[in-house]
């Protein structure tokens, strides 16, 4: 094939053979080996600053959500806690607050549920700040990264990140 290209750049193609030249326009202009190379093969093209780091955004979001489940839920979870913990420092006695007695059941004690609660309130909150602190510092690695046109140690970063917070948030909550 002969390739040529138009003034659009749009490319045009014809048989090498030269059965076709009667329908190459003097306008076109004859493609170099490299421009032919790369319009057969092209490259794919490098992703943003923006694309890498909200593919970090993306993991982080989607591992919350295994982690806690719907924002409701989350907001659930807190206020569990917190009543737990007002159950814990007022030394297990008095009236147990609704949110502890839903999860006495079973045989499970008060103290054994506020306890379960504080114990799975203080693995969230473990996973959240793992998440933060990851996902900020990745990103800005990143940035620095691009910055400095390493585009494939950016890619790196961001393929390490990914398994990281996969890592943090395994067996915590819902996840």
């Amino acid at each position: 094939m002969k390739y040529f290209k138009d003034v659009a750049g749009v490319v045009h193609a014809f048989e090498a053979d030269g059965s076709q030249d009667e329908y190459i326009h003097a306008d076109l202009v004859a493609m170099s080996e490299s421009e032919i190379e790369l319009h057969l093969n092209p490259r794919p093209l490098a992703p943003t600053t923006d694309e890498l780091c909200t593919r970090i955004d993306t993991a982080a979001d989607t591992a919350r959500a295994r982690v806690a489940g719907d924002p409701l839920r989350a907001v659930e979870y807190d206020r569990a806690r917190i009543a737990a913990e007002q159950f814990a420092a007022a030394g297990y006695q008095g009236d147990v607050p609704p949110m502890v007695a839903a999860w006495a059941i079973n045989g499970r004690t008060a103290r054994e549920a506020a306890d379960d609660i504080l114990h799975e309130a203080a693995q969230y909150t473990a996973a959240l700040i793992a998440l933060r602190e990851t996902r900020l510092a990745a990103k800005e690695q990143v940035r620095a990264l691009m910055d400095a046109g390493e585009v494939e140690q950016a890619q790196q970063v961001v393929e390490r990140t990914v398994a990281a917070i996969d890592v943090a948030v395994a067996g915590v909550g819902n996840a």
